[in-house]
């Protein structure tokens, strides 16, 4: 194995007793409304938050797509943290609140792992490309770095590409559009939104493509563009979705999928789609955890099982259902927010059978503290202790 992709801008590398993660974004949410779509993998998190020795993670910038502190203050801060050396120290800062920070600067070495950073002074000067050389292999962790690379960045990496096979250059790069422009953007039509989507995703193309055939090489890999959130225009597509087609027909690349493995010579092993993803699973083993608890409590006249929803449509007449969106629910799971977000709050909707449930939503108004405690303090051991009846596929 090369590599693993976890989701989004994440991948993990195992090398000669030492691991390198990168870009872990899990669990919150980015910018407030985003979440992972598609999320990572369970078995892939579970082995994550098992302790690690000789592990570091590494954040290529400070987007909150690309670093989920939750996540990592509570499961990974005995891990070294690595970054790039910016103009401002602003990145350094938040991960040095998690622990020991180190940056790449003029090279940095982990273990078996070389890392370079390049940053294109023309972009924004807070984002870097990052190279990482082990095993004679060769991984340039470009994240959202798109667009053509000037003269200087390209030499810098070109002196790297030539020590190394094609079958062992592993280029990853963005391709999606990261931000809300223009589909909410009230004012635009579908029809001028379709046809901004596609020249943006002609832009992705065209400048990813041209540093590939600059560096001589016959494959690119698409990651970083694994996002949703609340569209204003209901007419249009998942942008991820439709990115994926896109990216179909462009010569050389591959759309990489939460867990897939990446072996040398481009050979791309798929993940087992019976494996329940990171959000579901939490999802089920807390529905799981709520009805185990109040069947405990409740008469058994009286209890009525709990289902939790991201779609209306799927309410089952018999149950109570709570229902909100991804970007509700991940609130939720981090412990940010209670269900009574949903049940008092107004954040979702609440539907159920003609029948009372007074008894039940005073003990769910407790429960629902007790709960946040409990992912406030064990992070996803809380959801992984939760004893099942029935079998995880993880």
């Amino acid at each position: 194995m090369s590599f693993k992709f976890i989701n989004h801008a994440s991948i993990f590398v195992n090398y000669d007793g030492y691991s390198l993660l990168t870009d872990p974004w899990y669990a919150s949410n980015a910018f407030g409304n985003w979440y992972q779509s598609p999320p990572p993998r369970t078995k892939d998190i579970l082995e994550l938050i098992k302790k690690q020795d000789k592990m570091a993670v590494m954040i290529s910038h400070g987007h909150d797509d690309h670093l989920d502190d939750w996540f990592l203050k509570r499961h990974m801060e005995t891990n070294l943290f690595i970054c790039p050396k910016f103009p401002g120290p602003g990145l350094e800062n938040r991960l040095s609140k998690i622990g020991t920070t180190k940056t790449i600067g003029n090279g940095l070495e982990f273990g078996p792992f070389k890392l370079k950073q390049h940053i294109n002074p023309d972009f924004t000067g807070y984002d870097s490309i990052i190279t990482i050389e082990y095993n004679d292999n060769l991984i340039i962790h470009a994240n959202d770095n798109w667009h053509s690379w000037p003269d200087t960045t390209l030499s810098q990496i070109k002196e790297l590409t030539i020590k190394y096979s094609e079958e062992k250059i592993f280029l990853l790069v963005q391709f999606g559009i990261a931000d809300c422009f223009p589909v909410n953007y009230p004012q635009i039509s579908t029809s001028e939104c379709l046809e901004i989507i596609s020249n943006r995703f002609e832009s992705y193309r065209s400048g990813t493509i041209n540093n590939m055939s600059r560096l001589n090489l016959a494959h690119i890999y698409y990651y970083a563009n694994q996002s949703k959130f609340d569209y204003h225009n209901s007419e249009i597509n998942p942008i991820y979705d439709e990115a994926k087609i896109f990216i179909k027909y462009i010569p050389g690349a591959i759309q990489l999928n939460p867990g897939d493995y990446v072996s040398e010579g481009h050979e791309v092993s798929k993940s087992n789609s019976d494996d329940i993803d990171f959000f579901n699973f939490r999802m089920r083993q807390l529905e799981k955890y709520i009805n185990s608890s109040y069947k405990k409590s409740a008469n058994s006249d009286e209890f009525i099982p709990v289902k939790l929803l991201t779609d209306i449509n799927c309410q089952a007449s018999e149950h109570i259902n709570y229902i909100a969106s991804q970007a509700v629910w991940n609130r939720i799971l981090i412990g940010d927010l209670t269900i009574e977000s949903i049940i008092i709050g107004g954040a979702g909707v609440v539907t159920k059978p003609n029948r009372n449930i007074r008894h039940q939503h005073a003990f769910m108004s407790k429960l629902s503290y007790v709960i946040q405690n409990q992912i406030q303090n064990r992070g996803v051991f809380f959801f992984n202790s939760i004893p099942t009846q029935e079998p995880l596929s993880i």
